[in-house]
């Protein structure tokens, strides 16, 4: 029992693509990653042992077909773009092949699964916990993410830089890469710390001008998704909640 109850702490079993509801062309480009997202777990400095891969799914498989074809035709498309454009291929995909392509999965998964109880068997006490956490943590992490992506589209106003990264802005070299970009903030910091107060003045200034506007474009703005019934993107300080049912404060007040 609690070796099944692992497997599906870490790997939730997914049905075979034969038998699974027709899904949507959304959830069939998503495949493609949610698929590869579930074999995680060890990561750099993780104490468990290398896991037993899970095999590609027929979907998976059929993309990594033609994702070379369909590059050729579409050069500017996104790998998002280029699964939505092979899970239209694959709605029309003819019987045959997309059971040759779910059997040569299914005889993996069987292997799989064999490998993946041996692996779930052999692991101590502290290495599930550490896996648990690592579930729980890319949990936290996708919600902070989903979050993030939310406010954005509803038109969240962005905070404004500070006085050090404003005077970057106006004195930092531009079209550096990654690693030239970490070198020349360095030297930016080394030249902002021996400004004088009063030659860093403009920046401070343009910046806590900006923070003013800032929080008042953003109390609007958290007036209106209140409006909107948006409660979840508004800053708990900033929502009123009501007393249970059955408390003091709720009996005082009838």
């Amino acid at each position: 029992m609690q070796t099944i109850g692992l497997v599906r702490l870490c790997n939730p079993f997914r049905l075979p693509v034969g038998t699974r509801p027709t899904l949507t062309l959304f959830q069939l480009s998503c495949e493609l990653r949610t698929s590869s997202q579930l074999n995680y777990c060890a990561g750099p400095t993780s104490s468990l042992p290398e896991r037993p891969k899970r095999p590609a799914n027929a979907f998976i498989r059929f993309v990594r077909s033609v994702r070379a074809s369909l590059l050729a035709k579409n050069p500017n498309a996104t790998p998002g773009q280029i699964s939505k454009l092979a899970a239209i291929q694959w709605q029309v995909l003819d019987p045959a092949s997309k059971s040759k392509l779910t059997d040569e999965y299914m005889k993996e998964q069987a292997v799989w699964l064999q490998e993946n109880s041996k692996y779930l068997n052999q692991l101590t006490d502290q290495q599930k916990n550490e896996i648990r956490e690592a579930r729980a943590q890319k949990h936290d992490d996708k919600v902070k993410r989903e979050h993030r992506k939310r406010v954005k589209e509803l038109g969240k106003p962005k905070r404004p830089l500070n006085g050090f990264l404003l005077y970057c802005a106006d004195n930092k070299a531009i079209n550096l890469s990654k690693e030239e970009n970490k070198l020349e903030i360095k030297k930016m910091a080394e030249k902002w710390g021996k400004l004088s107060d009063a030659e860093k003045e403009p920046y401070t200034r343009r910046a806590a001008e900006a923070l003013v506007k800032f929080h008042t474009d953003l109390s609007k703005w958290e007036e209106e998704m209140m409006a909107q019934n948006n409660m979840d993107v508004i800053r708990r300080k900033n929502v009123i909640i009501p007393p249970r049912k059955g408390t003091s404060k709720s009996l005082s007040r009838q």
